[in-house]
């Protein structure tokens, strides 16, 4: 395996991991928070310091004042974005599924056509619920 195909596979390995935590684990919810926080701090500090700079007298015919409508914007964009957040609901498990399960024929084989033909009578060898089991194991004790 070449090095270039190791950064691949690394890449995409702890790209996943990464995703895993960032989205699937209590750390990762954390880290969203700290960094909503962190942003939050420095756009209140850009907003104060460009309303610091808007107060300011400034000279004639330099419109520095257009930075409040940029400023005005951003925060705009920032609730909507901290209430998008939390309006956000959350992911419920999924439901028990109750469907008619289709029915099998014992000692029917399965038929074999060659070529290009029209089946009318299809029918279903075998069917299998999976995904239902939970994961059992011993936890490496003895």
């Amino acid at each position: 395996m070449g090095l270039m195909a190791r950064v691949k596979r690394w890449r995409y390995v702890y790209g996943w991991r990464l995703r895993y935590w960032w989205i699937d684990t209590p750390a990762g919810l954390h880290a969203r928070f700290m960094l909503i926080g962190f942003a939050a701090l420095g756009v209140i500090g850009q907003v104060v310091s460009a309303a610091i700079a808007a107060a300011r007298p400034v000279p004639k015919d330099h419109p520095h004042q257009a930075i409040i409508w940029f400023v005005v914007w951003l925060v705009i964009a920032l609730l909507a974005a901290v209430a998008s957040y939390m309006l956000a609901g959350k992911q419920k498990a999924p439901a028990a599924q109750s469907a008619d399960t289709p029915t099998t024929e014992d000692g029917q084989s399965v038929k074999r056509h060659y070529g290009t033909c029209w089946v009318d009578d299809s029918f279903l060898l075998a069917w299998k619920i999976v995904g239902r089991d939970p994961i059992k194991s011993d936890g490496g004790k003895k």
